[in-house]
C-alpha cells in the first residue's frame, strides 16, 4: 500500500469517526422530537374566569362578568368560546348631564395559536382572534334644560334594541401554577364590524366591547385545565 493511499485512508477514517457521533446525536434528537410531537389531537379542556372585568365593575361604573371554555388541540391550537354579562351604571356627569344603564349578555368565538418554540412547555405565548356579538337596550337618563320656563327637567329613555358585532386581535400569555391551576393575561385590540342601530354610535357602553370608542382592553384569567400527558400515538 502506497504512502498516499495510507494517508487518504487515514483521513477518511478520521472524518468518519468524527461524523458518526454527530449523526447519531442528530438522529436521536429527531427521534425524540418525533416522539414528543406524536401526540393525540385532543389534549384537554380548560375553563377560565376573568378577574379584571369583575374588579373593574366593582371599582368603576362599568365592567363585565366573563367566563370562557377552551379546547386544547395538539398543544398548539386553542378554539375558545367566551361568554359574559356586560354591566354599566353611569350616573349623569356634570358635563353632558347624560347617564346610561346597561345589563346584557355577550359572546365571543375564536381561536388562539401557541407561538412558543416548545409547544409542550408549561408556559404559552398565544396570538389569536375573536368574533364578538351582543344584543342589548340602553336606558339613558339625564337632564334637559327648558329655555322658555327656565330650569331643568329630568328624563329617562330606553333605546331600541341594538345588535352589535365586532372583531378582536389578541396577544396572551399563560403559565402553569399548580395541579390544574394556570394564570394568564391577554391584551386585546377591538374593531367594530357592524351594528343594527345607527344610534349606537352615541352609546356610552357596549357589553363585551367596553366603553364606546375605546378599542383597547385586556383580561386577567384564572384557569382550570384538565389535560392528558404526552403519549405517543400508534
Amino acid at each position: 500500500m502506497t504512502a498516499t493511499l495510507r494517508i487518504s485512508l487515514y483521513v477518511w477514517l478520521t472524518a468518519i469517526s468524527l461524523l458518526l457521533p454527530q449523526c447519531a446525536a442528530a438522529e436521536g434528537n429527531r427521534v425524540q422530537e418525533n416522539e414528543r410531537d406524536s401526540i393525540q389531537l385532543f389534549r384537554g379542556v380548560a375553563v377560565s374566569y376573568d378577574l379584571a372585568g369583575t374588579v373593574m365593575r366593582m371599582v368603576s361604573d362599568y365592567g363585565q362578568y366573563e367566563a370562557a371554555l377552551r379546547v386544547n388541540l395538539l398543544d398548539r391550537y386553542f378554539p375558545t368560546i367566551e361568554a359574559g354579562l356586560g354591566s354599566a351604571n353611569h350616573e349623569p356627569d356634570i358635563v353632558t348631564q347624560i347617564g346610561a344603564k346597561v345589563n346584557a349578555p355577550y359572546f365571543r368565538l375564536g381561536c388562539d395559536l401557541n407561538m412558543a418554540k416548545n409547544k409542550h412547555d408549561i408556559y404559552r405565548v398565544l396570538v389569536g382572534a375573536r368574533y364578538g356579538f351582543t344584543s342589548f337596550k340602553t336606558e339613558a337618563e339625564g337632564i334637559i334644560n327648558v329655555p322658555y320656563w327656565g330650569g331643568t327637567v329630568p328624563y329617562s329613555v330606553t333605546t331600541e334594541r341594538c345588535a352589535f358585532h365586532w372583531a378582536e386581535l389578541l396577544f396572551a400569555v399563560d403559565a402553569y401554577i399548580w395541579g390544574p391551576l394556570r394564570l394568564g393575561w391577554s391584551f386585546r385590540y377591538r374593531m367594530k364590524l357592524a351594528q343594527s342601530d345607527m344610534g349606537a354610535n352615541s352609546l356610552w357602553y357596549i357589553p363585551g366591547f367596553g366603553k364606546n370608542g375605546n378599542k383597547l382592553g385586556g383580561t386577567f384569567n384564572i384557569i382550570f385545565e384538565l389535560g392528558r400527558k404526552n403519549k405517543k400515538t400508534l
